[in-house]
């Protein structure tokens, strides 16, 4: 592999993680109405602090290559029940595309995971 390539790689991650870690930023900037917006689900809002936790830690676990697989695993779960929990309306076309693209983003994550297991991301 190349070095560019793997440069490539690299910065392609930190896109695909950096939407994680902002959005645990901006739910805590915005607490107060990311708990009411949790609770207009009829969740309850303890929910808020499992999806902040995941949001900051599992991206860093993935740069930093600390439990890489289990972070990406948690990750796709976490797209996955958001998608299932929060976007379901898909007569609505913003929910819909929030549905597909929480879909999308937990395919992303399956096949950095099938990459990680044929070492294309590894030095």
């Amino acid at each position: 592999m190349t070095t560019r390539t793997n440069i490539l790689d690299k910065i392609f991650i930190i896109m695909l993680v950096s939407v994680f870690f902002v959005n645990g930023i901006t739910k805590i900037l915005n607490f107060d109405q990311t708990i009411n917006w949790v609770e207009s689900f009829n969740y309850p809002s303890e929910i808020v602090y499992v999806g902040i936790l995941i949001e900051l830690v599992t991206p860093v676990m993935i740069l930093i290559n600390f439990h890489r697989k289990i972070a990406i695993y948690i990750l796709i779960v976490f797209c996955i029940m958001l998608a299932f929990m929060f976007h379901l309306d898909i007569s609505n076309p913003i929910q819909l595309t929030q549905f597909l693209k929480n879909i999308g983003l937990a395919a992303g994550f399956y096949f950095l995971l099938r990459s990680e297991q044929h070492n294309y991301f590894r030095n």
